[in-house]
């Protein structure tokens, strides 16, 4: 019985990345494709036409252009001029690891393991410039949906990270994440740091709805949930290719994991 649900779990998934996956890639393709690139002047002005009608009026929007901050920061970790930085503590351990084997034999190896200690968020508002205006862009709980750039990744020792002060931005937004358990013989190896963003001048492609926020031309996440708030250092064909890619490579695995659980399910019930 067991293995006949393990095959009935494996079609759901495949049918859910066929069916459900492969039509919001789609969706996210057309939109893509279709979307006519504004200039920030012409939303800057749509929407100011449309203040007489309704003070709340959102327009769906696609933008390309470079990207600074309001205020001129730096990545903690490197010191780089940044538009916008999320940067990542984690702490890296040696522990001690037993494993028993079916015949009661007992081996002992070392594992390295990581754990997220700490991640700061620049503060700093993020603006797109498009050489006709600018307007700034939702980051407070919506980067998750960004699309990042990998600005520097490295690795401190424990032993010369107490001398290592990162944290220059006094507007930085801090996420808490559970400490864990650190003990039992677990040894501190050090500290990995990176940082993931955008430096100031990064060209970028930017989707969402546009609004005024108290008197401020802004770019977020669109109220309808079935639309997308993107933001990606690729140009509009990269994004179409990878969507594609993505898109096809959606379909050959929902199939494959389809026929391999048809098979095990046959098995289950056969046997």
């Amino acid at each position: 019985m067991g293995i006949v649900i393990i095959g009935l779990v494996l079609i759901a998934v495949g049918v859910y990345l066929v069916v459900v996956k492969r039509k919001k890639i789609g969706d996210d393709l057309l939109e893509i494709q279709y979307m006519k690139t504004s200039t920030v002047s012409e939303v800057m002005e749509a929407i100011s036409d449309m203040a007489a009608v309704s003070d709340s009026y959102r327009e769906y929007v696609e933008l390309k252009g470079t990207v600074s901050s309001k205020n001129p920061q730096k990545t903690p970790f490197t010191q780089k001029d940044a538009a916008y930085y999320v940067a990542t503590t984690y702490r890296v351990f040696e522990e001690e690891k037993v494993e028993t084997d079916s015949e009661g034999n007992t081996t002992r190896r070392l594992v390295k393991r990581e754990e997220k200690i700490s991640e700061e968020e620049s503060g700093e508002e993020l603006v797109l410039n498009d050489g006709s205006g600018e307007i700034v862009l939702e980051t407070n709980g919506t980067s998750d949906k960004f699309e990042l750039v990998q600005i520097s990744d490295r690795f401190e020792p424990a032993n010369t990270y107490g001398n290592f002060s990162p944290y220059q931005n006094r507007n930085r937004r801090f996420r808490d994440f559970d400490k864990g358990f650190f003990g039992g013989g677990a040894k501190l190896l050090g500290y990995r740091m990176a940082e993931r963003g955008y430096l100031a001048g990064q060209r970028i492609y930017a989707l969402g709805e546009a609004y005024m926020n108290a008197g401020t031309l802004t770019l977020g996440r669109p109220q309808d949930k079935s639309r997308r708030y993107i933001v990606s250092p690729k140009s509009e064909e990269e994004l179409v290719s990878s969507k594609q890619s993505s898109q096809k490579m959606t379909l050959i695995g929902g199939i494959a994991l389809i026929a391999v659980g048809a098979i095990i399910a046959v098995k289950g019930i056969i046997g």
